[in-house]
């Protein structure tokens, strides 16, 4: 969420220059002012977004090189839970220059429905994913995921370790925490804290990623409040076909993991406790970790220069 919000941000501030009846029309038009805050920040990012059909299912990508010959070292992006490709954008201004950017909507987010009845847990998203890198032709790739993504981007690298070069893992679900923080608790309880359903429930979700909630203007607040309530029930049973791989499965596979991996995580995440970093080096051969201070859940939003530089230290240079 926080690159988009960024991105958002920026979007409104060109709108500035319209008039004011075009500024009050937006204002009154959510929707509109989403899809055009959306494209600001697509150029912004430096990304295309594209559309793809694998085996039936309709996939949206946003791709720095669309064009690129096949054979292009790639880095291949997984959003977290509830949110989009535009979650995760932001990785495309840090590696473009080494590397092509591939951020998709996973199946039931964003603009990508539902893969029918089928159970929406951690094997269908794994296999999908896979579908995805041979069907864009992509070779070996390097696979960032954050939060819901990060459990994600390493179950894929003990599954089709071939495919994988190199991972970052932002934040990372999937492992035990052995501090269990509010959230956990709440977890546990059988709470879905993350469930969007009012202003009330949305400014929770803020609170929880962010030490210092991002500022938003009404339309776009209002926009995502009702594209949550939209999508909420398929929201609702993703989370709970997923609920067992988010709080330990990822960890019988870490032997798996042949790759290199990056871990970092917030000392202020009240999601992903940072206290997951020690459930990671047990079980991982070959980890580098950091954890940020003052830092919470979305790390590109409050440590954006150093992890930005991290990622790049651990992925390389070569293109």
């Amino acid at each position: 969420m926080n690159r988009f919000v960024k991105w958002t941000l920026i979007g409104l501030a060109g709108l500035a220059a319209t008039t004011v009846a075009a500024g009050v029309w937006l204002w009154n038009d959510p929707a509109r002012a989403f899809a055009l805050a959306m494209a600001a920040g697509h150029a912004n990012a430096g990304v295309v977004e594209r559309f793809v059909e694998i085996d039936g299912h309709r996939w949206r990508v946003l791709d720095s090189e669309p064009a690129a010959p096949a054979g292009t070292r790639a880095t291949l992006v997984l959003h977290g839970l509830g949110t989009s490709a535009e979650a995760m954008m932001g990785i495309a201004p840090i590696l473009r220059d080494r590397s092509r950017v591939l951020v998709p909507d996973l199946p039931g987010f964003g603009e990508h429905a539902m893969h029918g009845d089928a159970p929406h847990d951690w094997r269908l998203y794994i296999e999908q994913i896979e579908r995805f890198r041979v069907h864009e032709g992509l070779g070996t790739v390097d696979v960032v995921g954050t939060s819901m993504g990060g459990a994600f981007a390493a179950a894929y690298a003990a599954t089709y370790p071939a495919s994988v070069r190199r991972v970052v893992l932002l934040s990372p679900a999937g492992v035990t925490a052995p501090v269990q923080n509010p959230f956990m608790k709440r977890v546990a309880e059988g709470e879905i804290p993350l469930d969007i359903k009012d202003e009330a429930s949305f400014a929770e979700v803020l609170r929880l990623n962010f030490p210092n909630p991002p500022e938003m203007p009404a339309p776009i607040r209002q926009a995502f409040i009702d594209r949550a309530i939209e999508r909420r029930e398929a929201l609702l049973q993703i989370i709970e076909d997923l609920r067992p791989f988010l709080i330990n499965g990822v960890e019988p596979m870490l032997s798996s993991v042949k790759a290199p991996v990056l871990v970092l995580y917030g000392s202020l995440d009240q999601l992903t406790d940072p206290s997951m970093m020690a459930s990671w080096r047990l079980g991982l051969g070959n980890m580098e970790g950091e954890v940020y201070d003052g830092a919470g859940h979305v790390l590109l939003y409050d440590k954006p220069a150093q992890v930005a530089e991290r990622m790049r230290r651990f992925l390389g240079t070569e293109r």
